[in-house]
């Protein structure tokens, strides 16, 4: 079994940091990705001409 030494245990740390670090990017650059999509999703919606808006209409069914 090897011992580490300080020099070991403060590279093995920095590493650790580096990695969490990368982690935490990747996780805001992917909400922020999603966080579009929404956006974009709703703005489709919004403004799609293809799809007709349903009017409910006065007349009850009952009478023909």
């Amino acid at each position: 079994m090897a011992g580490l030494n300080s020099k070991g245990m403060m590279h093995h740390f920095l590493g650790i940091r580096t990695k969490v670090v990368q982690i935490r990017e990747l996780v805001e650059t992917v909400d922020t990705l999603f966080t579009s999509f929404d956006r974009m999703g709703e703005l489709g919606k919004a403004v799609n001409p293809f799809k007709a808006k349903k009017t409910k209409e006065n007349i009850p069914h009952d009478m023909d």
